[in-house]
C-alpha cells in the first residue's frame, strides 16, 4: 500500500472585519487625495477622479469624509501628524533639550515647506479652513512645548517668562516664516536662510547668558 505525503492547506488570509476595512478604504483615500492636492490644489481636485483612483465609489468617499473640505482636513491633519513624528525623532536625536528644541523649530521650516506639503498647509488650507487651520498647526505639540520651556526655565537656562506666553511666541514665528516663504514658492536661498537667522536671533533673546 502506497502512502503519500499530506501538506498541510495554507490558511487563506483572514478577510478585514468591517472596522478595518473602514480604516483602509479611509487611509487609502487620504494617500491619494494628498497626491492629488499637493499636484493640482484644493480647487481643481475632483471627487470623481479620486474615488476612482483610490477604488472606492463617490458614495463611500462621502460617508468617510462628508465632502471635499472634510477630506482636506484629513489629508492637512495626515501631514501634520507626519511633521511631528520627524521631528519627535529629531528632537530625541539631540542630548541636550534645549538644543533639541531650537533644532525642531529649524527643521519645521524646510520639513513643512516641500513642495508636497506647503501647498496644502499654508497655500489652501487658510481658504478651505479659515483660521482654524492655523489654530490646528499652532497647537500641534504645543503642550509638549511648553512643558520643555518649563524645565528649561526652571533651569535657569532660559530668562523666567511665561512658558505658555514663550510657547506663543516660538509658534507664531515659525509659523509667520512658513506663510511668508510659502507665498515666495519656497522662498530663496536668501529667504530661508534670512528666516533661519531671525528664528536664531529670537531663541537667543530668549537664553540668560552664560560666563
Amino acid at each position: 500500500m502506497s502512502t503519500t505525503a499530506q501538506t498541510a492547506a495554507t490558511p487563506s488570509p483572514r478577510p478585514p472585519g468591517r472596522a478595518e476595512a473602514a480604516e483602509q478604504t479611509a487611509a487609502r483615500l487620504i494617500a491619494t487625495a494628498r497626491q492629488a492636492f499637493a499636484t493640482q490644489g484644493f480647487a481643481h481636485v475632483s471627487l470623481d477622479a479620486l474615488a476612482a483612483e483610490a477604488g472606492v465609489t463617490r458614495g463611500a468617499l462621502h460617508h468617510h469624509f462628508q465632502n471635499k473640505a472634510g477630506l482636506f482636513e484629513a489629508v492637512f491633519r495626515a501631514v501634520d501628524a507626519e511633521i511631528g513624528h520627524d521631528l519627535d525623532r529629531i528632537y530625541e536625536a539631540e542630548d541636550d533639550p534645549w538644543r533639541g528644541l531650537t533644532a525642531c523649530y529649524h527643521a519645521y521650516l524646510d520639513l513643512a515647506l516641500s513642495p508636497d506639503r506647503a501647498r496644502i498647509m499654508f497655500r489652501d488650507a487658510p481658504a478651505v479652513m479659515g483660521a482654524r487651520a492655523m489654530d490646528i498647526l499652532m497647537e500641534s505639540g504645543f503642550s509638549t512645548v511648553v512643558e520643555e520651556l518649563t524645565g528649561l526655565i526652571a533651569a535657569g537656562r532660559l530668562r523666567p517668562l511665561d512658558p505658555v506666553a514663550v510657547a506663543h511666541l516660538l509658534n507664531g514665528a515659525v509659523m509667520a516664516q512658513a506663510l511668508w516663504l510659502a507665498g515666495c514658492d519656497g522662498g530663496t536661498d536668501a529667504q530661508r536662510a534670512a528666516a533661519h537667522a531671525a528664528l536664531e536671533a529670537t531663541f537667543d533673546g530668549l537664553t540668560l547668558q552664560r560666563d
